[in-house]
């Protein structure tokens, strides 16, 4: 509908069929299932996507490992839906995403603000500039995920909510893809700055100020409302809350002010 999507009737008779095999499915899984998360003191379980399993749990887990060598630790990555599906269905303990569609199912805590940037090989025209409009952010050779749900996609879907078209020339199945992609000096990409902070050190890549382009993403911990969390989960719980509050202290220290947050769709629950 015009710039809008809208679901057919098909697709809401689709939707409905479905939900109902999946609520049947774990239910079997619940009634069945014999889960080493759920039974074994000594299993942890815990996943995110791809940038927050690298940035955030990878250090964490190696941080509870040296606390815990007798726990059998599984890191799970994928994408966020694909974690919350893990979490919901009793596969992994704990999951950290950017988004959340079923809060009513999961306890929700916001974790921290992520920023990405749009960045531009140093030797591409574009890097002479200080400042780009949103406009000449839309007009830009663009590489983008192919993931349509992915955060960089979600802030250039804000662009064309203000009514610019996209000049998309490349798009790439990873985030290391777009990266590779913006070093050989296709096109313009918006990534995590932790992603890509070492390439901005070294001067490969160069970072635009966009005004007006929100650049900051809300992850979230997660983990299964009804169910209680194990001891060993609850102690990897504590351990990422207290890198989020030294995280916040930081920035508390560093002047810095709080970023806009892109998404509110997700509500706080413990």
């Amino acid at each position: 509908m015009g710039r809008l999507i809208e679901i057919t009737s098909e697709g809401r008779v689709f939707s409905a069929k479905a939900t109902e095999i999946l609520r049947k499915s774990e239910e079997l899984e619940r009634q069945f299932s014999d889960t080493p998360a759920a039974n074994c003191p000594g299993y942890l379980a815990v996943g995110g996507t791809h940038f927050l399993s690298a940035s955030v749990l990878a250090p964490i887990v190696k941080t509870f490992k040296t606390r815990n060598a007798n726990v059998e630790i599984e890191l799970r990555t994928k994408g966020g839906p694909f974690i919350e599906r893990l979490v919901l269905g009793g596969k992994i303990d704990i999951g950290m995403v950017v988004s959340v569609s079923s809060p009513s199912l999961l306890t929700v805590e916001p974790f921290r603000h992520e920023e990405m940037v749009a960045i531009v090989s140093k030797q591409h025209a574009l890097a002479k500039k200080q400042k780009l409009t949103m406009a000449e952010l839309a007009q830009a050779p663009l590489i983008v995920r192919t993931r349509r749900n992915c955060s960089s996609n979600q802030i250039l879907g804000e662009v064309v909510q203000h009514g610019f078209e996209l000049n998309v020339v490349v798009k790439c199945d990873s985030a290391e893809g777009v990266k590779v992609a913006v070093v050989q000096g296709l096109g313009v990409g918006l990534l995590y700055r932790s992603h890509v902070e070492q390439e901005i050190r070294k001067g490969k890549l160069k970072v635009l100020n966009v005004p007006g382009l929100k650049q900051h993403i809300q992850s979230f911990i997660i983990y299964k409302a009804e169910r209680p969390i194990s001891p060993v989960a609850r102690e990897f719980l504590e351990l990422l809350r207290q890198s989020r509050e030294a995280k916040a202290t930081r920035i508390r220290h560093s002047g810095h002010l709080k970023p806009i947050s892109l998404r509110h769709s997700s509500r706080s629950l413990g």
